[in-house]
């Protein structure tokens, strides 16, 4: 079988490391035949990288559109660019990858649904936490949790790294990210969602921007709570001012876990721990990883999936169902944290005439 042709638009930081860890590993599955970014540094460093074999390069995205034969349109840019572009790819009958999240807003999220259900192509959204070894392990050991009562997850990290391009550090200014509870949480959101198989019904959360972004409009740290229509409660515990974790320091940077009625689950970075209620021993499962600065070993074996779904017109796990849903709950933590007060799905749903995607 011939390679997807990829039209990778926005070379950043993770738009380098897709092309050259996941895209590039892949090769003769996927082939990169055209790049875009505004920012001609970034473009540059692509020339180096890609070379000018078989690969076209081009300031404006939607000449790239018009001009370059592609099948499959990933999209690596700063959030705030996601739903014009996403729109105008599947308008044009491409399949997607999409970085999260998919919009801004939920209203956002609705648009790029309609434009997918209207293209009929493969869309794929970089919740890549999804395809992690481990948390596919805890979902082959789910069972053994019982019934369901409790997921939480915390992430204690770095600030967000400087971002250059053509609106410099974009990621710290909600309105050009969403948010910190939206860029970077959607991630978590989309896990409790996954776990939980069910709807969400309301979030409470509370944060600030005292230490890190005294002088932004962005949260550095975080508590989300959220009750899911089934009983489930699911915690967030985010911190963006952490040390960074080092080597046998003995912290996490980032720790997931489910309780239920049976037994425990507990991941730390990358080991995992399970046990059953009762039982003398649990069991550990550690992954070893390839990439220790990036998601590669996360986004590639997303690939792999996306790939055969493009081939067999298979849906992937991170659907638009997926990203929808994420941006839905962050969108609404981030009204809570604000507000000061409990935000029902409900109230979203109304607010921007849009449905929870069951």
């Amino acid at each position: 079988m011939e390679a997807i042709r990829v039209g990778l638009i926005g070379f950043g930081m993770m738009g380098r490391m897709q092309a050259e860890g996941c895209f590039g590993a892949l090769a003769g599955r996927y082939r990169i035949v055209g790049v875009c970014d505004d920012h001609l540094p970034h473009l540059e460093e692509a020339r180096a990288l890609l070379g000018s074999d078989g690969v076209e390069y081009f300031t404006d995205w939607r000449r790239m559109l018009d001009t370059c034969d592609f099948e499959l349109a990933a999209i690596v840019t700063p959030d705030f660019l996601h739903e014009e572009m996403a729109v105008e790819c599947l308008a044009r009958g491409k399949h997607l990858r999409l970085e999260k999240p998919m919009a801004l807003d939920p209203a956002g999220c609705a648009r790029v649904a309609k434009a997918a259900e209207q293209a009929g192509t493969v869309v794929q959204i970089g919740l890549e936490l999804r395809y992690a070894e481990l948390i596919k392990r805890m979902q082959e050991e789910r069972a053994s949790l019982g019934r369901l009562k409790l997921a939480w997850c915390q992430e204690f990290r770095h600030p967000f790294l400087p971002k250059p391009g053509s609106i410099p550090d974009w990621i710290v200014q909600r309105r050009y990210s969403g948010g910190t509870l939206v860029e970077k949480c959607c991630h978590h959101f989309d896990l409790f969602n996954a776990f939980a198989e069910s709807k969400a019904v309301e979030v409470h959360a509370s944060g600030d921007h005292e230490t890190q972004y005294p002088d932004g409009d962005i949260l550095d740290n975080a508590f989300v709570t959220v009750l899911y229509e089934n009983g489930v409660r699911a915690n967030l515990s985010l911190c963006m001012f952490a040390p960074e974790r080092k080597e046998g320091d003995g912290l996490a940077a980032l720790a997931f876990g489910l309780i239920g009625s049976s037994g425990r689950m507990e991941l730390r970075d990358d080991e995992l721990f399970v046990r059953e209620r009762g039982a003398a021993y649990g069991r550990r499962y550690t992954h070893k990883r390839q990439d220790m600065i990036g998601h590669n070993d996360e986004i590639t074996p997303s690939l792999l999936e996306l790939e055969s779904c493009i081939r067999t017109g298979a849906a992937p796990r991170a659907d638009i169902r997926a990203g929808f849903n994420s941006v839905l709950l962050a969108w609404a933590a981030e009204l809570s944290a604000a507000e000061k007060r409990i935000v029902k799905i409900e109230e979203m749903e109304r607010r921007f005439s849009i449905k929870w995607m069951e």
